[in-house]
């Protein structure tokens, strides 16, 4: 049969067309299954698929040209033989009943009763473990999900934290698309607290960074407050913070502030949240305010005071009897001690202030027991009233 040079151009065509999508099909075959190399396999399966006469081939690791032999092959034999290699399955659809009226039939494509015994066994394993506290395993942050660009931004964010602390947090309160860092970011910001607790700077910086996340309006911080509150209140009310020398009462201000935000900002989500830290504070307030422990009360102190007028009266008021054993303490005190109780003064000094904001000289007659307030004080409250000029007349007799 001859062909005219029209039809042999068509069909040549046609044919390089159809090899070219067989061998790009069967590419795609093998980058999807991770094979080394291309097999007839992997054109039979795309030839099937393309419901197309497949290619004589097997799941081998035979290369896509292969050399042709015509042997003769004995079928006694074959018959006989056991076949190493399993034949091709065809691609297909069986159906099957998994439930009639609610009961599983007995069938070869139905799990056994056996093995659903022994998931079963496998299940109430679980269950008894997951109940033991101890067997709670936490899963760790992998650092290779995340995509390049945002490993290369962590890694750019805190080490600028070193060198141009303002630039990174400004970064950090204002940037976009960091969500997927945050749980590496918490991680970083409560192990920097705990190894730094000798250094009251590096605390101060790191204070900063969660007070930028928390004014960042981008990304979601819910699932992390039980990881950031503890850092927080650590730098408020720990024994210890920096060396001696080292301003840690500017810490504890500066941490104050932030959990503050942090409760007003996530307060009406967690109801329990406000009285959990005020709860946390109060007890930093429970030991004896002396020596080393001075810290501890003027972080107590200044977090209560923080949360306004109706917290200083209910836990700093009932503590003025503290007050008269700061007085003998300044006595007998000099250095480190004598400055940690003059700062402990003052933060009560300052939690009188805010509990005197706004009252007019009526309601302190009501509410105040001036006596007990001057036996105490002494003339050092007189200037924390805020009397209305206008309308209200004070006659201080010293």
């Amino acid at each position: 049969m001859s062909l005219t040079p029209a039809t042999k151009r068509a069909l040549n065509s046609l044919v390089e067309e159809h090899m070219t999508s067989v061998i790009r099909d069967s590419i795609t075959m093998q980058r999807h299954t991770k094979r080394p190399r291309r097999t007839l396999h992997s054109s039979s399966v795309n030839l099937a698929l393309a419901c197309l006469q497949r290619s004589t081939a097997s799941v081998t690791n035979t290369p896509l040209v292969s050399k042709q032999t015509n042997n003769n092959v004995d079928l006694n034999s074959l018959l006989s033989c056991e076949i190493p290699i399993p034949p091709p399955v065809e691609i297909g659809l069986t159906l099957h009943w998994l439930a009639v009226d609610g009961v599983q039939p007995t069938s070869l494509l139905n799990p056994q009763e056996e093995q659903m015994k022994s998931v079963r066994d496998r299940r109430e394993t679980l269950d008894d473990e997951s109940r033991d506290s101890s067997s709670i395993a936490l899963r760790q942050l992998l650092p290779r999900l995340v995509s390049d660009e945002l490993q290369l931004y962590f890694s750019r964010i805190t080490h600028a934290l070193s060198s141009h602390p303002e630039a990174a947090i400004s970064r950090l309160a204002n940037d976009s698309g960091i969500q997927e860092l945050v749980p590496f970011f918490t991680r970083f910001i409560t192990r920097t607290i705990h190894q730094n607790m000798n250094n009251s700077e590096q605390c101060r910086l790191i204070v900063q960074c969660i007070d930028a996340l928390i004014r960042n309006r981008n990304i979601h911080l819910e699932l992390h407050l039980d990881q950031l509150l503890p850092s927080i209140l650590t730098c408020i009310v720990a024994k210890r913070i920096g060396s001696v020398g080292d301003n840690h009462w500017l810490l504890r201000d500066e941490a104050s502030q932030v959990l503050v935000r942090t409760c007003a900002l996530f307060g009406e989500k967690y109801g329990n949240l406000r009285g959990k830290v005020i709860q946390t504070l109060c007890k930093a307030l429970e030991l004896q305010g002396e020596g080393d422990e001075l810290g501890r009360w003027y972080g107590g102190i200044v977090g209560l005071t923080m949360f306004g007028r109706s917290a200083v009266e209910s836990f700093v008021l009932p503590l003025l009897e503290i007050w008269v054993t700061w007085e003998t303490a300044l006595k007998v005190s000099d250095g480190e001690i004598l400055f940690g109780l003059e700062r402990c003064q003052d933060a009560f000094l300052f939690a009188m202030s805010v509990y005197f904001k706004g009252m007019n000289s009526l309601e302190s007659s009501k509410l105040l027991d001036y006596e007990k307030i001057s036996e105490v004080f002494g003339n050092q409250v007189i200037p924390l009233l805020q009397l209305n000029a206008s309308s209200d007349y004070a006659t201080c007799f010293v």
